[in-house]
């Protein structure tokens, strides 16, 4: 048996060493500036938070990244949320606080690359209704070779910004006869990509159904066809999928030549996709995401 007095004493070295540990973690602020925005947060609100992430990430802090989380996290979930989380995944793809190209010096390297967690990040963004998001994740695939993860989040952004017109140098791709070979954008041909899309939808992946819905609306490799898409975005819609739901309401809000616009139709998907918090679905945004473009290509 170990004798009370060494048993007293290891308990109070771990004490010591804990005491220690916690020390380490606690941060005193360094200034008046700090100080004042530390207090500030203690009222919750999202602008508090992100003051104090733009105030680290300028001292090139990675607490910032805390802060940034900290601040996407609050309630109600805006633009500015989704902001964070997309800004969020750009510093941890670059591996940099600041916004610079150049070289960085040695002592002011405090971050890593991290391309997993700014995945994550883009992705939450996305599915908060992020076009910015959506777009990083067109260019993330596509930099690793995953085009058909590029084309997805390709599709979404250009249906979400009415710019399915730019995808002209995919949909003469698609056209071209089949080949089971990779994918390249502004390549070979997509129609075994597309294949696949059209088995998984019909298989009833919600994800897919999207695709699927995207390139009717386009005409890439399938007939275009709104009224077509409509209904794979709606069957996508019915399992929940917040795209789906989202792509709806555009498609009944914006109407087409084969699809008469149904707004009260289209609000009641937007109200599905925004009670997912996809912000895009508010009412404010979708009611100008609906509205005729200035100059309508037919």
């Amino acid at each position: 048996m170990i004798p009370h007095a060494p048993l007293l004493l290891l308990g109070a070295l771990a004490l010591f060493i804990l005491a220690g540990c916690a020390s380490t973690r606690t941060h005193r602020p360094s200034d008046d500036s700090e100080r004042q925005a530390l207090a500030a947060t203690a009222d919750g609100q999202f602008d508090s938070a992100l003051r104090m992430a733009r105030l680290y990430r300028s001292r090139n802090d990675p607490r910032a990244l805390d802060w940034y989380a900290r601040a996407a996290a609050i309630p109600p979930r805006t633009h500015h949320s989704a902001s964070a989380e997309e800004q969020l995944g750009t510093i941890l793809e670059r591996g940099r606080l600041d916004s610079g190209d150049a070289p960085q010096e040695p002592e002011h390297v405090v971050l890593k690359p991290s391309p997993r967690k700014a995945y994550r990040w883009y992705r939450s963004a996305a599915y908060h209704g992020s076009p910015y998001a959506m777009a990083d994740l067109g260019r993330w695939h596509a930099d690793r070779g995953d085009m058909a993860g590029a084309l997805r989040w390709r599709m979404r952004h250009a249906v979400y910004m009415r710019e399915l017109y730019k995808l002209a140098p995919l949909r003469a791709a698609a056209g071209e006869p089949a080949s089971v070979g990779r994918l390249r954008l502004d390549g070979p041909s997509l129609n075994a990509v597309i294949a696949r899309i059209q088995r998984d939808a019909a298989r009833g992946d919600a994800e897919a159904q999207v695709d699927l819905g995207a390139l009717h609306e386009a005409g890439l490799g399938v007939a275009e066809d709104t009224a077509e898409a409509l209904r794979w975005y709606q069957r996508a819609g019915a399992q929940g999928n917040v795209y789906g739901q989202y792509f709806a309401g555009l498609a009944l809000g914006r109407g087409s030549k084969g699809l008469q616009a149904d707004v009260d139709a289209a609000a009641a998907w937007f109200a599905q996709s925004q009670a997912q918090q996809f912000y895009l679905a508010e009412e404010a945004y979708w009611r100008k995401a609906i509205a005729p473009p200035f100059f309508i290509f037919e």
